[in-house]
């Protein structure tokens, strides 16, 4: 199941129009941050479920950090600097993750957008209407996946809702 799910996960972060109309950088960082951002709806979805669904969650999450020390041993870098890099991931994949809560918390996309420009924008401002539209993106997400019954969340995780389908409007 987890291996599943992490599929679903890793298609979701991979789609094109992330990259192409909502401008996330289309580098290892970028595409790493929509990991992130499609793990952290999912964690936290599988999180509020029964024990199995948040023990699949968690096998999900191992998962995603087996296969980023996996990628970066296969771009050279030295097994004494594996584990430092997997703890900055690590932190990393906390700090947006309490980031994200956060902002989907609130009743606005506000925060959430504003954590997006720190996480995904790097920092850059100029980059507030796509944050916006992925801020609602994320919402939309987070909704969807808390309609779908548990047993089809795990068993065979529908696609993700068309981040296109979100205007800055909808933020």
């Amino acid at each position: 199941m987890a291996t599943r799910l992490y599929g679903a996960l890793t298609q979701a972060a991979r789609r094109p129009v992330l990259f192409v109309d909502l401008g996330v950088p289309d580098t290892v960082e970028g595409r790493y941050d929509m990991m992130v951002l499609h793990l952290f709806l999912l964690a936290q979805r599988l999180q509020a479920g029964s024990a199995e669904a948040r023990q699949i969650g968690q096998a999900v999450c191992d998962r995603f950090f087996t296969e980023m020390d996996r990628a970066m041993r296969e771009m050279g870098v030295g097994d004494l600097t594996v584990p430092k890099k997997m703890t900055k991931i690590a932190e990393l994949y906390a700090g947006c993750s309490q980031a994200y809560a956060a902002g989907l918390a609130e009743t606005d996309n506000v925060a959430l957008a504003a954590a997006l420009v720190r996480n995904v924008y790097e920092g850059r401002t100029e980059m507030a209407p796509q944050s916006a539209v992925l801020a609602a993106y994320m919402r939309a997400a987070t909704a969807w996946l808390a309609r779908l019954p548990e047993a089809e969340l795990v068993d065979a995780l529908p696609a993700f809702p068309d981040p296109a389908s979100f205007p800055a409007s909808a933020a």
